[in-house]
């Protein structure tokens, strides 16, 4: 049976602030957006081993580590896992084992269902240091094993989702100050307005900086968000400030998160 066809894609042209055109697919169905999001990772996995010896990708928790579980054993047959990294666009500052450990809740579900992905595979986060060594420590990784660009680590790949409040990573509207960072590709996070208070982030630099960046975004409830960041680059949000120097944009989204932009295509 062949796999759930997303409903539509197209491309958001109309926007002067955006450096690229903004790439949309939208589905009626988690299996159709289960399919698009296998379809992402089919492209750029195979453009990046086609450039290099290894597919780097940062990866985001929530509701995409079972979305990301889904699509990757949808595709396990032609998907060569075996040379990809994963790393992690923000992660709490917990033990791994903690139930809110991001790593955690990957580790859980991949190395049970996918046994083609090895844990060495994972880039993790030291949080037996201190929160700010810790997260010194988590960008000497990503300097020493992504890729670079003009100076800075290049992902081939970034996986983000949003809040209904417009954050993502661990960047909130509460804490402006994080979105003006531009030295630092990774840093602390105290206070976040979300449990845990404390957790590590990439910044704008390194996200921006990314070959492909993809926002999964569920739900309804977010639709008016999703125009609001996508569209008209509302920069109350810190999602809207993601606005790739080169890369891709792609926007994947179900009929609910979509449908306020469904009449721009």
């Amino acid at each position: 049976m062949l796999a759930a066809r997303p409903k539509s894609s197209f491309i958001i042209t109309n926007m002067p602030d955006r450096k690229r055109p903004l790439k949309v697919i939208r589905a009626d169905s988690e299996a159709q957006l289960v399919n698009g999001l296998a379809d992402l990772l089919q492209h750029c996995s195979q453009g990046a081993l086609a450039r290099q010896d290894r597919f780097s990708v940062g990866l985001s928790g929530g509701s995409l580590v079972q979305l990301l579980t889904k699509a990757l054993k949808q595709r396990a047959g032609d998907l060569n896992t075996a040379k990809w990294t994963f790393f992690f666009c923000d992660e709490r500052y917990v033990p791994q084992d903690d139930s809110d450990s991001t790593y955690g809740a990957y580790k859980t579900e991949w190395l049970t269902q996918l046994p083609g992905i090895r844990d060495s595979q994972f880039v993790t986060a030291n949080t037996a240091k201190s929160l700010d060594e810790c997260a010194a420590d988590y960008e000497a990784k990503v300097k020493d094993r992504v890729n670079c660009d003009c100076g800075l680590p290049q992902f081939d790949l970034l996986l983000l989702g949003m809040g209904p409040d417009g954050h993502t990573c661990s960047l909130f509207p509460e804490q402006p100050a994080t979105l003006q960072e531009t030295q630092r590709l990774v840093i602390p996070i105290r206070n976040s307005p979300k449990p845990p208070p404390e957790r590590i982030t990439f910044t704008l630099p390194l996200i921006n900086n990314a070959r492909d960046v993809a926002f999964v975004v569920t739900g309804a409830g977010k639709a008016s968000v999703v125009k609001r960041v996508f569209v008209d680059l509302d920069k109350e949000f810190p999602a809207a400030w993601v606005n790739p120097d080169q890369g891709q944009l792609t926007l994947i989204v179900d009929a609910g998160a979509g449908k306020e932009i469904e009449a721009l295509k």
